[in-house]
C-alpha cells in the first residue's frame, strides 16, 4: 500500500511538470499565446488570449482617441488579442523604450522618423514585410508614397524605399506642416481672404465663386484678373488667397502688415523654425550624395551643402523635357545637384570636386530651357533673415550686407515647442508653421484661442517682372512647393512573444477604422488617399475651413534631415549653433560657415558610407 501511494504521489509530481513544461513551451506566461494567422493574414480560432503591450506618449487627445481604439480592439478580438495600452511620458519616452526592448514585455510602441533606421540597424525591431504583404487591410498602395517608403529600409545598402528595402514598421500617420494664420487679425489689417486654387483661377476670372462662396465682384475684383500670387494688392485693396504659396517677398510684407498692426504689440507676423520649404523649394539640401569609384565607400559618399552657393535650375514650363547628364527631366522638374555639376563617380570620398556648373546646363540656360533658381546658400540666408533684428547684418554678398527682417521672434525668446502653440493661441504670432497635430489644441476651447483661424501653403520661391505686389504682375521664375511633414512609425520589439497579435493591432490602427478615428479628433490627417479627401478628415464645419491644404502637403512634403542618415551625430552640433547665436542674432551667417561645429559636419558625414 505504501508502495502504491509512492507511486501515485511520483505520477502526480511528473504530471505537475510535464503541465509546467507545457505552459512555458506552449504558451507565454502572461503574454498567453501568439495567434495564428492564415495566408491572408486572418486569425485562426484561438484557445488563448495574447496579451499585448502598447506604449503610448501622446498628449490628451491622443490619449483619449488610443484608448477608445485598443477598447474597440479588444471587443473585435474578444477570446484571441487583448492590447494594454500605457502612457508613458514624451520626455524619455525614447530611453524607456531602448531600455524595455531588452526584454519581451512590451510590444508594440513609437519610433519617429528620426531614429527608425538606427532601431532597424540594431535589430530592435520586427521585420514585418511579409505581414504587410499578406494584408488584406493593410494596403500601402492606397496611402502617401512619401511617409510609406520612409520605413521600407535596408540595412545593408542603407537605402530607403528600394525594392530590397524592408518593413520594420510602419506609419501611424503623417503630419504635413503648413501655415496657421490669425484670420481675424487679417481683416483687422485690412487684408481680405479669398480661397481660389490655382487650376480654379480661370472659373475664378470668369464668375464662378470661390470656396468661401464669394465671386470676384463680391470682394472688389470685379475688374481684375487674379493670378497666381499668395497676396497682392488691387484697386488699393489687399488680398491673401489661402489655397496659393505666398512667394518669399510676398510672406515677409503680410508679416509686417500683421505686426504692425496686431492688438498685442509685442506680436510677432511669422514664425518658423524649419528651414526646409526655403532650401527645398530652390532644389537646395543640406547634404548631398556624390558618386565615387572610392573602394572605401559604397558608391558614393555625403558632402556638406548647407552653404553652398552654386545655383540651381528648373525646366522651363513650357519645355517638354531636357536630359542633363544623361537623365531626362520634365517641365517644371529642377535638375539635381549631381547632373548640375556633371559628377560620374570618379572622386575620391572627402576630396574636392568641380563646383562649376556644367556647359550642357549653361547652353539649356541660354537657350531658356533651363532657368536659374537661388542657391542653398541664398535661401538658406532668407530664413535666418526671418528672426535677426532690421539692424542685424546677416550675410554679406558681393560686399552687399543683407539685414534682417524681425518678423519672427528669436528660439531664445520663443522657448519649447509649446511655447509657439501658445504664442499663436495667445495672439502673439500672426502666422505659425507647424503640423495637423496642433488642430485639436487650437480647437479646444482650454486653449484660449479667441479668433477665427485657418491655414495655408507654405512659402515657395517666386519671381516676378515687376517689383511690388500689384495685380499686374506675371511670374518670370519659380521654385517648387516643399516643406517636411512629421511621421511617427509604429514598430514590434523583435523580442516580442506575441509578434502576429501585435501586427493586427498596428493593422487595425492603420485601418480605415484607426484611421477614421484620428482624424475625427483633428490631429491627423488619414493615411489612405481617398479617406483624406472625405468629411472624416475636412470637417468643413470646423476650423480650419481650407484642411484640404494638408492634403496638398502631403503630396509634395518629405521627412526631415533627421531622417537621412542613421543618427543625427552629424546635425546636433550645427544645428545648436544654429538654433543658438546665429538665428539669435550673435554669429553671422559667415562667421556660422566657419565655426568649428560646421567644418566638422564634414569628416563626421564621411563616417556614414565607409564599408
Amino acid at each position: 500500500m505504501k508502495n502504491l501511494s509512492r507511486f501515485l504521489a511520483l505520477i502526480l509530481c511528473l504530471a505537475m511538470c510535464l503541465s509546467a513544461f507545457i505552459s512555458c513551451t506552449g504558451g507565454n506566461g502572461d503574454k498567453g499565446t501568439d495567434v495564428e494567422l492564415d495566408d491572408e493574414g486572418n486569425v485562426r480560432p484561438s484557445t488563448d488570449v495574447a496579451k499585448v503591450e502598447f506604449w503610448i506618449n501622446g498628449d490628451e487627445y491622443e490619449l483619449e482617441v488610443f484608448s477608445d481604439l485598443v477598447e474597440r480592439f479588444n471587443k473585435k478580438y474578444e477570446g484571441s488579442i487583448e492590447v494594454d495600452i500605457k502612457q508613458k511620458p514624451s520626455d524619455g519616452y525614447e530611453t524607456a523604450v531602448q531600455t524595455a526592448l531588452s526584454g519581451s514585455k512590451l510590444d508594440v510602441f513609437y519610433v519617429g522618423d528620426a531614429g527608425y533606421k538606427s532601431y532597424a540597424e540594431q535589430g530592435l525591431l520586427f521585420d514585418i514585410t511579409e505581414l504587410v504583404d499578406n494584408s488584406s487591410i493593410y494596403d500601402l498602395s492606397t496611402m502617401w508614397s512619401n511617409v510609406v517608403t520612409r520605413y521600407k529600409y535596408d540595412i545593408n545598402t542603407k537605402l530607403s524605399g528600394t525594392d530590397s528595402g524592408r518593413y520594420y514598421g510602419v506609419p501611424k500617420d503623417i503630419g504635413p506642416t503648413v501655415i496657421f494664420y490669425n484670420e481675424t487679425e487679417f481683416e483687422k489689417a485690412g487684408i481680405k481672404i479669398i480661397s481660389v486654387a490655382a487650376e480654379d483661377l480661370d472659373a475664378y476670372n470668369g464668375g464662378a465663386k470661390d470656396d468661401r462662396g464669394n465671386t470676384k465682384a463680391d470682394i472688389g475684383l470685379a475688374d481684375v484678373t487674379v493670378k497666381e500670387y499668395g497676396y497682392f494688392v488691387a484697386n488699393g485693396q489687399k488680398y491673401f488667397n489661402n489655397q496659393i504659396p505666398m512667394s518669399w517677398d510676398e510672406t515677409v510684407e503680410v508679416a509686417n502688415i500683421l505686426q504692425n498692426s496686431m492688438s498685442n504689440p509685442n506680436a510677432y507676423g511669422y514664425f518658423t523654425e524649419w528651414w526646409f520649404n526655403y532650401g527645398w523649394s530652390v532644389g537646395g539640401d543640406c547634404i548631398q550624395f556624390v558618386p565615387t569609384s572610392d573602394p572605401n565607400h559604397g558608391g558614393g559618399w555625403y558632402d556638406f551643402t548647407l552653404s553652398d552657393s552654386t545655383p540651381n535650375y528648373i525646366v522651363a514650363d513650357d519645355v517638354g523635357s531636357v536630359t542633363v547628364n544623361g537623365n531626362t527631366y520634365a517641365a517644371g522638374e529642377i535638375i539635381s545637384y549631381q547632373d548640375k555639376l556633371g559628377l560620374n563617380g570618379t572622386s575620391v570620398a572627402g576630396e574636392s570636386y568641380s563646383k562649376e556648373i556644367t556647359a550642357e546646363v549653361l547652353a539649356l540656360v541660354a537657350e531658356g530651357k533651363l532657368n536659374e533658381l537661388p542657391s542653398q546658400r541664398e535661401a538658406f540666408t532668407e530664413f535666418v533673415r526671418l528672426a535677426a533684428k532690421t539692424s542685424t547684418v546677416v550675410d554679406t554678398v558681393d560686399g552687399v550686407n543683407l539685414y534682417g527682417y524681425g518678423i519672427t521672434p528669436t528660439p531664445s525668446s520663443i522657448g519649447s515647442d509649446a511655447g509657439k502653440t501658445q504664442a499663436f493661441a495667445q495672439g502673439e504670432i500672426g502666422m505659425l508653421v507647424d503640423g495637423r497635430w496642433n488642430v485639436s489644441y487650437f480647437r479646444d476651447p482650454d486653449s484660449g484661442v479667441n479668433f477665427t483661424w485657418d491655414v495655408c501653403p507654405l512659402p515657395m520661391y517666386r519671381d516676378y517682372d515687376v517689383d511690388g505686389f500689384g495685380a499686374e504682375r506675371e511670374v518670370t521664375v519659380h521654385g517648387i512647393e516643399a516643406g517636411h511633414s512629421g511621421s511617427v512609425g509604429l514598430c514590434i520589439n523583435n523580442n516580442s512573444l506575441v509578434k502576429n497579435a501585435a501586427w493586427k493591432f498596428i493593422e487595425f490602427v492603420g485601418s480605415e477604422e484607426g484611421q477614421s478615428a484620428q482624424a475625427a479628433k483633428g490631429f491627423a490627417i488619414p493615411l489612405q488617399k481617398d479617406l483624406a479627401n472625405t468629411e472624416v478628415f475636412l470637417q468643413s464645419d470646423k476650423m480650419p475651413r481650407n484642411s484640404k491644404i494638408f492634403i496638398n502637403a502631403a503630396e509634395v512634403q518629405g521627412a526631415g534631415d533627421w531622417w537621412y542618415l542613421t543618427d543625427n551625430a552629424w546635425i546636433d552640433d550645427w544645428a545648436g549653433v544654429l538654433n543658438g547665436d546665429v538665428r539669435n542674432g550673435k554669429k553671422s551667417m559667415t562667421e556660422f560657415f566657419e565655426s568649428k561645429q560646421f567644418m566638422d559636419t564634414y569628416a563626421k558625414l564621411l563616417k556614414y558610407t565607409e564599408k
